[in-house]
């Protein structure tokens, strides 16, 4: 095993800006004591290394080396999350609680470890586990600047924890904690599906589920339109039209039948994409149909232009939704714009014809 003491005390502790002096004074020791600890002249007592460690936020092995440390953590980890797919958590926790003697301050296994726990707490119904895996996150946050995967943050964890105190009950400390951690109102729908069903607050949770169907309704057209691009640049066509047909059929129900709203754009939109995908399928009269529908759909809306959010059935909340659209000034320049994007001389014709009836 390849020790380096000396260069990862110093670079941990450039790492955290402290200098020489302030280390020591931290641990209680001589300026002259870093410094030949940083030099190699001297080794920390054992008791020392381990208040460095728990200072920096990192594991007893990883102040004394990194090398072996990282390998056996990655392999300890794997196995932990194995065995918990694997639903053998008593394993699972036998393994973690060894795996936390060991590594107490390294991200990795704490986080895994307040997984574990956090799965098995709720599938056993284990009050126990469940509140280890709140101290277990909660020491997770603390150390996520060791965090490497993008996929995880302080964000993500407090979400996970606020699961847990609504699992257990604690309704209140679970929303409050959402409510909290909320960027890009990413805890909305949770929310509102909390007050409305275990705080019996259906007035307030209108305004998070309101908000959050209006994300909804983004993040729709967002998906529908990449995997279409997908699938026509593989073209695989007749997965586009099973696609985009899916997508039509999310609209009519969000409707209100006394409105006009501005998700009609929207539809326009999809009626002119199916258009062109069935004209890749060789089917013209059934593209000429689509475009009929897309400019019925359109003119409705370009005849009395509806912006407000409460448009769509189900929302309560009066928010212009303005800043959701970038289809153009009108539902029909929308579609003119789609299709001369396209560059494609036969659906330009049918669309002229169609314009022209």
């Amino acid at each position: 095993m390849k020790l380096s003491l000396p260069a990862n005390i110093s670079k941990l502790r450039k790492e955290h800006a402290m200098t020489q002096e302030q280390l020591a004074e931290a641990l209680g020791v001589t300026f002259a004591s870093v410094s030949k600890w940083e030099r190699g002249v001297a080794t920390p007592e054992l008791n020392l290394i381990a208040e460095m460690a728990d200072l920096f936020g990192v594991s007893f092995d990883a102040i004394v080396g990194f090398e072996v440390q990282n390998g056996s953590i990655i392999a300890l980890e794997e196995r932990i999350h194995q065995l918990q797919r694997e639903k053998n958590y008593d394993e699972a926790i036998t393994e973690a609680e060894k795996a936390l003697i060991r590594y107490p301050n390294d991200f990795r296994i704490v986080y895994r470890c307040g997984e574990l726990y956090s799965v098995a707490g709720m599938e056993q119904n284990n009050v126990a586990y469940s509140k280890k895996a709140l101290s277990l996150y909660n020491r997770a946050c603390m150390l996520i600047k060791q965090n490497e995967d993008p996929e995880i943050s302080d964000i993500a964890i407090r979400k996970e924890m606020a699961k847990i105190y609504l699992a257990l009950g604690e309704y209140n400390k679970g929303v409050e904690l959402l409510k909290q951690n909320n960027p890009c109102r990413m805890n909305h729908p949770l929310i509102g599906q909390t007050l409305a069903s275990s705080c019996d607050n259906p007035d307030g949770a209108l305004p998070y589920l309101s908000m959050a169907l209006l994300d909804l309704t983004v993040t729709h057209m967002e998906i529908v339109m990449g995997y279409i691009n997908v699938f026509c640049k593989t073209k695989d066509y007749s997965n586009a039209l099973a696609l985009v047909d899916w997508a039509l059929a999310f609209y009519p129900g969000l409707k209100n039948p006394e409105k006009r709203g501005y998700m009609d754009k929207n539809e326009a939109i999809l009626w002119t994409v199916r258009a062109d995908i069935l004209l890749s399928l060789c089917k013209k009269e059934e593209a000429i149909k689509s475009l009929r529908q897309a400019k019925k759909i359109a003119l409705r809306f370009d005849e009395a232009p509806n912006y407000n959010a409460a448009s769509i059935r189900f929302v309560s909340c009066q928010t212009s939704a303005t800043a959701f659209d970038d289809l153009g000034d009108t539902a029909l320049i929308g579609v003119d714009d789609l299709i001369a994007s396209y560059e494609k001389s036969e659906l330009l014709n049918l669309w002229r014809i169609v314009k022209d009836e």
